[in-house]
């Protein structure tokens, strides 16, 4: 199965709101960029792949779809090498810990 596909299959019931305990659960395993309010209107799942990791996203938020109608119903993707994810962690860690050094840090 696709990442996209996945993607589409773990939200089917939880868009209905008859999501059982257990869909909810296997959902959960895969989501992934939970930062709040910078990312509040779109739902992401993380899935690995060897060593890459693919990374899909819709924007859900209706006032989103107003302005962009061309994303309704359209999942996003993107895929990059595990080393490449971890060290996108890291230096965002770093720049806000705003270490010296970091990358566009202080």
């Amino acid at each position: 199965m696709s990442p996209v596909a996945a993607h589409r299959r773990l939200m089917l019931r939880a868009e209905n709101d008859d999501e059982t305990d257990a869909d909810y659960e296997l959902r959960s395993r895969f989501q992934a960029l939970h930062w709040g309010p910078t990312t509040d209107n779109v739902t992401t799942h993380l899935f690995r792949d060897e060593d890459c990791l693919v990374i899909t996203w819709e924007f859900w938020r209706e006032k989103h779809l107003l302005a962009h109608p061309e994303h309704a119903g359209q999942v996003f993707m993107v895929e990059m090498s595990t080393h490449e994810f971890v060290m996108i962690l890291e230096n965002l860690v770093a720049l806000l810990d705003g270490a010296p050094g970091a990358p566009y840090g202080p």
